[in-house]
């Protein structure tokens, strides 16, 4: 096969099949369409992926991209726990607001070796939370009786399954349909609670700073 002439266009083929699964979900996703969108045609893309299923393993990695920068960006506050806390806020909301991307991601199986490339990428969120966490630890603000990866792990089960929730739209007060931005504000301070009650036992007076929930 020629090589590319063009490696920037393999960025705008992601680019162009993410916006196409937010908007439609993977399952409506076709070469055509992602061909259409970049000033293509549908011969172009296999220069860079083999098929459908190579772009949407491309379209995880790029999710798994954008949501440990969206986390990193989110991090203010002048303790590490508050940083912490932050995280899981941003993970919420990140998956709350890119639903479709959000499912793909984390519902898609790939062979890696989690250890190097693409397993880096993948598991790049939860590696830094921990390393957030083992410094809040290191530093006194959280008990050195704590396992850090432990207990992202808990943490991290917890925010995914307010995330699971909001996205399916069973997230609600009393039995009204509730709006998307309730939905989104209902799991924001579900994943605060989450977070708060995961670390309450465990931080120091200097680091017992809570998260107001998002209205």
């Amino acid at each position: 096969m020629a090589r590319p002439a063009n490696p920037e266009l393999r960025a705008e083929i992601l680019k162009a099949a993410t916006g196409a699964v937010e908007r439609c979900g993977p399952a409506s996703v076709t070469m055509r369409e992602v061909a259409e969108q970049v000033g293509y045609s549908p011969t172009t893309l296999y220069l860079y992926f083999k098929d459908k299923d190579a772009i949407l393993s491309g379209v995880v990695l790029e999710g798994f991209d954008d949501l440990a920068e969206f986390s990193n960006a989110a991090m203010v506050g002048p303790t590490l726990v508050d940083k912490f806390r932050q995280r899981g806020r941003a993970y919420v909301v990140w998956g709350a607001t890119h639903p479709s991307l959000y499912q793909l991601v984390f519902e898609t199986t790939l062979g890696v070796d989690w250890t190097t490339g693409d397993g880096i990428r993948m598991t790049r969120a939860f590696t830094e939370g921990v390393a957030l966490l083992q410094q809040a630890v290191d530093e006194g603000e959280v008990s050195a009786t704590v396992d850090a990866r432990r207990r992202m792990m808990i943490v991290w089960a917890a925010l995914h399954g307010v995330t699971s929730l909001a996205i399916s739209r069973r997230l609600r007060t009393g039995g009204t349909v509730m709006e998307p931005s309730e939905v989104l504000g209902l799991a924001t301070a579900l994943g605060d609670e989450a977070v708060n009650d995961l670390l309450a036992p465990y931080v120091g007076d200097r680091a017992r700073t809570r998260v107001e929930a998002t209205p």
